[in-house]
């Protein structure tokens, strides 16, 4: 019994969904990035790369949660400063190993001051306004407006032990000596609500649906 309890056991974890660059929107993201910095800019704050990555964990989980799809199509991660959308944050961060580090260069730009790393809107941006955003649905501005109105205000720190509260974030399994542990599609959906039965199909739909074209390698 022990033994076919733990074959079912290593086939379901076969069977856990990822997402791959494939369907990651850059585009999408680095609006998503916009977003927030620009209504940061409104208060006149710096904001540090730790303070931006939670946003950003919660702008990707929430839309799970409301709509049932990811928003930017990242691969979530469970890592030591709490759960983050993988690939956006290593773009941030220059360390990406699929984008280029300057994809972003005509939005960002990170500077380090009295030893924090603060990620800043360039002059240069073509976003002028949150109605520049494109590919966002109005539903999904609606969803970071509601965000931003709940954790706008949050300090980096305050955003980092409320993301590694376990009670509201369960998907946050990291522990010390880790490296990155992968959040599956599956499991999100799960801590977000939905039932076993609906899990299924919906991972079938998120995956059926990739940017094929090769227009997420842009942000034009």
């Amino acid at each position: 019994v022990i033994i076919i309890k733990n074959f079912f056991l290593y086939i379901k974890c076969l069977s856990m969904s990822q997402l791959t660059d494939k369907y990651f929107d850059v585009k999408k993201a680095g609006q998503l990035v916009y977003y927030f910095l620009s209504k940061a800019g409104e208060r006149k704050g710096n904001i540090t790369k730790l303070r931006l990555a939670k946003w950003l964990y919660l702008a990707e989980r929430n839309s799970y949660k409301e709509f049932g799809e990811p928003m930017i199509g990242d691969r979530l991660a469970a890592m030591r400063h709490g759960p983050a959308t993988s690939e956006l944050v290593a773009i941030i961060e220059g360390k990406s190993r699929k984008f280029d580090a300057n994809i972003y260069k005509d939005i960002i730009s990170v500077v380090r001051e009295n030893g924090h790393q603060y990620v800043k809107l360039v002059p240069e941006c073509p976003y002028k306004s949150i109605d520049d955003l494109d590919r966002f649905s109005e539903a999904e501005i609606e969803l970071l407006n509601s965000i931003w109105n709940e954790y706008g205000r949050w300090s980096a720190v305050r955003l980092e032990n409320h993301l590694h509260d376990t009670k509201f974030f369960p998907e946050w399994n990291w522990k010390e000596g880790d490296g990155t542990n992968w959040i599956d599609i599956e499991t999100i959906l799960r801590v977000v609500g939905f039932s076993q039965d609906d899990i299924g199909p919906m991972v079938d739909n998120i995956l059926a649906f990739s940017l094929v074209d090769d227009d997420n390698y842009s942000i034009q």
